[in-house]
């Protein structure tokens, strides 16, 4: 939870601890109104916050806003995901746009009141993530990487490497690294995926036998790439290993596999490379809290797609994949 903290949440958090333990501390010696001018709140939450931390002394004990940040929700959230299975179900083979100009007549939201047409596009892209998933993982894995922030908010433009599974949605691994050498990002993400794998975080998908295909979207280091097919079959991998080199390749899988965002992870395909873009800076050295938060996101973000697999069960990823890991770390 602390690394989820902004550095003025932060400090907050400080501020309201230190104050807290001053004041048990004094046995009634320092006045309540004191300690909550210390600590920065009224006298109502100092009590408050007193007898929470009292039972336990956490984070969560000093309020809500230690909390990381969530996703923001629709106030018409509930009405436009109780519309969309019927949409979607009418008219399986629309596009996005004609879907989303569905959902706008079926949601029953009071014309002035609409979502805009790019939210309504989101909530139907979701639910065509969700009719595309099939049951076992492993078919297809995907290499991408994309600019990204770790919030809406944050100005540190970082640039995200992942390996995804196409059919279940889950991230296998993700790492931040430099465009400029994508071996060496994909290598940060395999290294985590094994992590994962050892922890057992995927024991319970259902996984096939053997790969179907792969896909790396390659970096800006596109001559280092362009051996990957001899290298992974010399390695022994039977599924056909494809590198992407086209012009608007970036954020092709997140897109499609997790969408443009990860949790309070905001995915920016447009501005990967840039040095900078706007308010946002290009940052190469990501910080530990840093790396900790894109973990917990992950985490967060892949039970949520394990819970929506149907056929649960316990089966082994097929040896392809543990040997592509391998060959992206030692890249």
């Amino acid at each position: 939870m602390w690394a989820a903290l902004t550095t003025e949440q932060r400090a907050k958090a400080l501020q309201r601890m230190t104050a807290l333990q001053r004041w048990i501390d004094s046995d009634g010696a320092i006045d309540v109104k004191q300690a909550a001018a210390d600590a920065g709140v009224s006298v109502t939450r100092m009590y408050e916050m007193g007898k929470a931390w009292r039972e336990k002394r956490s984070l969560t004990s000093l309020g809500a806003f230690a909390g990381a940040p969530k996703t923001r929700v629709g106030k018409h959230d509930a009405l436009l995901r109780k519309a969309l299975p019927s949409v979607v179900a009418a008219d399986p083979e629309g596009s996005v746009r004609k879907l989303a100009l569905a959902l706008e007549t079926a949601c029953g939201i009071p014309s002035g009141d609409m979502p805009s047409h790019n939210t309504l596009r989101r909530y139907v892209e979701d639910e065509l993530r969700r009719l595309e998933q099939k049951a076992m993982a492993g078919d297809e894995v995907m290499l991408d990487c994309a600019a990204c922030t770790l919030t809406p908010t944050d100005t540190d433009l970082l640039t995200l490497f992942a390996i995804l599974d196409r059919w279940t949605q889950v991230v296998l691994g993700a790492s931040f690294g430099d465009p400029d050498d994508s071996r060496g990002g994909y290598a940060l993400a395999a290294r985590d995926a094994i992590r994962r794998l050892e922890a057992g975080q995927f024991a319970d998908l259902p996984w096939v036998e053997r790969m179907a295909r792969s896909e790396v979207v390659v970096g800006f280091d596109q001559d280092r790439w362009s051996d990957v097919r001899a290298r992974f079959a010399k390695e022994g991998i039977a599924a056909p290993v494809e590198p992407s080199t086209r012009e608007k390749r970036f954020g092709r899988y997140l897109r499609s596999v997790t969408g443009l965002r990860i949790g309070s992870i905001v995915v920016l395909p447009r501005h990967t490379g840039n040095i900078a873009a706007g308010d946002l800076t290009r940052t190469l050295s990501p910080t530990a809290d840093q790396m900790e938060r894109l973990r917990v996101e992950v985490d967060d973000y892949n039970l949520s797609r394990t819970a929506a697999v149907s056929n649960l069960s316990r089966s082994t990823p097929p040896a392809d994949f543990h040997r592509m890991l391998a060959l992206l770390v030692r890249a």
